[in-house]
């Protein structure tokens, strides 16, 4: 039987769901914030070391949200097989890798797999919807947040995977128009936005 963290199951395959805005935090006092302050569901953290991700993992958790930590931003872990089991050992939800390859060994881990890529150009467009279609990540990260909405629309219709907008998302009626075109979540660091709703 499918384990779903957060979501339902539709044809054998998972359909994660979250909220309009999930806090992306770089420092102890935004995920301080984060956790009191909001009704966050998920939390993308960009702090810690090796030796706190796993203090971080259970702060995140006792206050029932969910955690999803970028491969390249916990200092002195390793980018590859072993780096991803210690996450899955810290108790980490989701990981977000920019390396294809890395989604099969998250999700061999028991983690949620999130694949982010910068959509800088047409070309980048086409290399992330085939890597996305190859190694089928649970959701995909979009970047910058103000890519064209035609390409976010592309890259949804063709892959059926949830999408997260990342980065350069400043305003509330950013948030709301992306959650109309169909975006799952948008992750921003600006915390007047964390609990704007859809």
């Amino acid at each position: 039987m499918m384990q779903i963290k957060n979501g339902v199951t539709v044809n054998g395959c998972q359909q994660l769901k979250f909220k309009a805005v999930i806090p992306s935090v770089h420092q102890r006092k935004e995920l301080l914030y984060a956790i009191e302050k909001t009704d966050a569901d998920w939390i993308m953290l960009k702090l810690g070391d090796i030796n706190t991700l796993p203090q971080l993992v259970g702060y995140i958790h006792r206050a029932g949200k969910k955690v999803m930590v970028h491969q390249d931003s916990i200092k002195g872990i390793a980018r590859d097989k072993m780096g991803i089991q210690y996450m899955a050992n810290c108790g980490v939800d989701c990981v977000i890798t920019m390396k294809p390859l890395c989604v099969k060994y998250i999700k061999e881990s028991g983690m949620m797999a999130a694949f982010g890529f910068f959509v800088i150009d047409s070309d980048a467009c086409r290399t992330g919807l085939i890597n996305i279609k190859e190694h089928q990540p649970d959701v995909v990260i979009l970047m910058p947040g103000t890519i064209p909405e035609q390409l976010i629309r592309e890259i949804k219709g063709e892959t059926g995977v949830p999408i997260i907008l990342g980065g350069l998302m400043t305003t509330s009626e950013q948030i709301s128009k992306a959650i109309k075109i169909g975006v799952a979540s948008v992750a921003t660091s600006n915390l007047e936005l964390w609990d704007q709703q859809a």
